[in-house]
């Protein structure tokens, strides 16, 4: 975690514009931040605090630990078969292990890439590249992220209504109030056509340079339509979704009980919306430290330790290293499958003319 930050460090002096290196710098300060925080709470530079959690983390059950993996995987193949059935939706032949494994390439490459934005285009691309629908692509990956994140913001409101003391954290509600709205806003464009058009005919006046992009824009806007018009694929999708996330706290539920008998799956069910919403702020590199100060700060409101929390944290991550490891051994033998394919379909394309 610190050998990332300080590689994000050095990352400073290769950017050359200067509003993207302000932002770059206000994002290392508050990562910064986080990893300060984080380290004083679980008690690093106090030897009996630090001998506590050397302790919680030597203390894991392995039966529980192997079952933690599992539900990983389940989780995984759990989002994976939600956008293959958005796929097969809209007529996108592709097989469901094709599915997850581009789904797993997008984890590597969110990991690897700045932008956690970087992986969604990865899967764009190569599901375009091998079934040559780039637009249906781009519409489902689309559709399969935004319908997670309105549930979450749902169950995050539900959350912080239960969990009243988090009304007073301002920079909680006003990040949930912009989340909201910012999704209200994006339901009506898609709803309603009139904002898109206008924001469009804008565009098209104030910068013509931007037609081709536009003319892309339009492609994928036209396929995301079909979705809304589909309520039986919106059903089943939202259906899905509910399932992720039940399987998301059981996730954090076998992490953490993996050290701890004292967790309660209960109040994971409000913890858990709470910890995934503030792990999907923008505001630190990499989520670098984010993940940490998430289950330090929501597990102290429900009553447990910060050693459990770092050490449940630490846990998760390792499997996401894991999830993304396994995301970077399929991509060469996937892309490599693609290419050989299209070779393929060129030459016969070929032979018939």
């Amino acid at each position: 975690m610190l050998l990332a930050f300080l590689f994000s460090l050095l990352s400073v002096f290769f950017l050359q514009n200067r509003m993207k290196r302000i932002t770059y710098i206000l994002r290392l300060v508050i990562t910064a931040l986080l990893l300060l925080y984080v380290l004083q709470k679980v008690g690093l530079f106090d030897a009996a605090k630090r001998a506590e959690l050397l302790a919680m983390v030597r203390s894991v059950s392995i039966p529980i630990l192997l079952l933690s993996f599992f539900v990983s995987l389940l989780l995984n193949i759990s989002s994976a078969f939600k956008w293959y059935l958005l796929l097969l939706s809209r007529g996108v032949t592709v097989s469901f292990f094709r599915a997850w494994a581009l789904y797993m390439i997008g984890i590597f490459f969110s990991l690897l890439l700045p932008t956690s934005m970087g992986g969604d285009l990865i899967r764009i691309h190569e599901l375009g590249r091998f079934t040559g629908k780039r637009a249906e692509a781009a519409a489902s990956v689309f559709v399969e992220r935004f319908s997670g994140m309105v549930i979450l913001f749902f169950l995050t409101l539900i959350a912080v209504v239960m969990q009243r003391e988090l009304l007073s954290v301002a920079w909680m509600t006003i990040s949930l109030l912009v989340a909201v709205s910012a999704s209200l806003a994006l339901i009506w464009i898609i709803v309603d056509e009139r904002p898109y058009s206008f924001i469009k005919t804008f565009l098209n006046r104030r910068a013509a340079f931007l037609d081709g992009i536009i003319g892309k824009i339009d492609k994928v806007h036209c396929a995301v339509l079909e979705y809304r018009d589909d309520r039986q694929a919106l059903f089943v999708a939202l259906l899905n979704t509910f399932v992720f996330y039940f399987l998301a706290v059981v996730n954090v539920y076998v992490t953490a009980l993996a050290f701890s008998h004292e967790i309660q799956f209960t109040e994971l069910l409000v913890a858990v919306p709470l910890i995934m919403f503030i792990m999907n702020l923008p505001i630190s590199i990499g989520g670098i430290g984010l993940m940490e100060f998430a289950f330090i700060f929501i597990f102290e409101i429900s009553g447990y330790s910060s050693a459990l929390a770092l050490s449940t944290a630490l846990l998760m991550r390792l499997k996401s290293f894991l999830d993304a490891g396994m995301g970077g051994v399929l991509y060469p033998l996937l892309s490599r499958k693609i290419s050989s394919l299209l070779e393929e379909s060129v030459e016969k394309k070929g032979d018939e003319q």
